[in-house]
């Protein structure tokens, strides 16, 4: 148990002050988005840290932290990283550059500090407070126009991710998130304001996943905890399918397969009739993958041909732009899942879908690509080509800036004899 909070002053393990300035710093922005863990290390030390200091108020012993330091070992698990942020004393928004979630909520605390201000305020500030809520309304009002230019906002955000990975974008889509919330809160029932909803569903969704590729599995679960509630008040049983089905990756990374299950299936039952082809398509390859990670394997492969039956012609459907699925999709799919039941047939259909990856693509989805494509070699028993393949996925991960993916590989990789360099801090279990 930590009792640094009461420590004397000048005591080994006094809380760690950085001041205000030095969290805005662009350079320290810098290491935040790039979980450079061992550069904000250095920040405490030039603030009057101690390697011993630093040990005592992150729960860190001297030696790792001597090791993070110098480069010999990286930190990967949430766990140890969010006890880093809370022993730099991080404030929330750094905490969400660092793509942890705010020790205060930001979706609740205005609801709280509007909530405290009401309680407090006297009678004769009665007519204050209807003021401002009669402004927050004009300022709420809005209209389909709007709700398409943030679908678009939404959109633009998708395919930049796409690209470059969640690492650039997650504080841009939490503030997204945010101010829709916002407006969603202040707006008037009807159709704009289920528009709004839907596309505050498909925005904290994306947001959601974003997260959880930082490695923030909390902050993940609370946006598609909002997801969720958005959709419910859209009224569209597509939407609610979705991101109630995409949540079953934080249950996966953080290994609790059977709920994953329980809940894609729960999204079948719940949408049926009403869902399209390809969203039903999408359900099937998804309860596929959590089949596999059970080691189900006649029930994955069954589940990922009903994929396959059920993929339109053609798969682009505008009406669903946080779908992109097409035949290359389903084998790289495919492929991930009879990498995961240790299957060497993986290859061909990993190397095929390697050889269809779409330009926008090349980045995250190759990483992953070439990871399943290392566990498939490694069956196989080329354990040379397993390696080239896990460290193009490595380098790639690493611009991507993505954690979820450099854990998976760490946990390949760490079983064959690590040098010194390439010690890593296990992370969330979970590809």
């Amino acid at each position: 148990m930590k009792e640094w909070k009461e420590a004397m002053p000048g005591h080994p393990w006094e809380r760690i002050d950085i001041p205000a300035w030095a969290w805005e710093r662009q350079d320290t922005q810098r290491l935040l988005r790039e979980r450079d863990i061992a550069g904000l290390l250095r920040l405490a030390q030039t603030h009057g840290a101690s390697q011993t200091r630093i040990a005592s108020t992150t729960g860190i012993a001297q030696g790792r932290v001597s090791e993070i330091l110098s480069g010999r070992r990286t930190v990967s698990s949430l766990h140890l990283i969010e006890r880093i942020a809370d022993g730099l004393g991080m404030p929330d928004r750094s905490r969400m550059l660092f793509g942890l979630a705010p020790q205060q909520a930001p979706l609740e605390s205005g609801r709280s500090a509007a909530a405290s201000n009401a309680t407090r305020a006297a009678p004769s500030e009665a007519s204050a407070i209807d003021h401002q809520v009669r402004e927050r309304l004009e300022v709420a009002s809005i209209d389909q126009a709007l709700v398409r230019l943030f679908g678009q906002q939404t959109q633009n955000l998708r395919l930049i991710d796409r690209k470059l990975g969640s690492h650039y974008l997650l504080a841009q889509s939490q503030a997204h998130v945010q101010q829709m919330h916002e407006l969603l809160r202040h707006s008037i029932p009807g159709p704009v304001r289920r528009g709004l909803a839907r596309a505050l569903a498909e925005a904290a969704s994306l947001t959601g996943w974003q997260a959880l590729d930082a490695g923030g599995v909390a902050t993940s679960w609370r946006y598609y905890e909002i997801a969720k509630s958005a959709a419910r008040e859209s009224e569209d049983p597509v939407v609610l399918a979705h991101v109630s089905a995409e949540q079953i990756y934080v249950l996966l990374d953080s290994g609790r397969e059977n709920e994953a299950l329980a809940v894609i299936r729960a999204a079948h039952d719940e949408g049926g009739k009403a869902l399209p082809p390809l969203l039903c398509s999408w359900l099937w390859a998804a309860e596929g993958e959590v089949r596999a990670s059970l080691g189900q394997e006649p029930q994955s492969q069954r589940a990922l041909e009903r994929a396959f039956a059920l993929l339109p012609q053609q798969p682009d459907d505008p009406s669903l732009p946080f779908l992109m699925l097409d035949h290359t999709h389903l084998l790289r799919w495919r492929g991930h899942c009879l990498a995961r039941l240790g299957h060497s047939e993986a290859i061909e259909d990993l190397t095929r879908a390697l050889d269809g990856i779409a330009p926008l693509e090349l980045g995250r989805a190759e990483a992953g690509l070439r990871t399943d494509l290392a566990v498939a070699y490694s069956v196989h028993g080329d354990l040379a080509q397993a390696r080239r393949q896990a460290q193009r996925a490595t380098e790639l991960s690493k611009r991507s800036g993505s954690v979820r993916q450099r854990a998976r590989l760490a946990r390949l990789l760490e079983p064959r004899a690590p040098s010194g360099g390439e010690e890593v801090e296990q992370g969330d279990k979970g590809a």
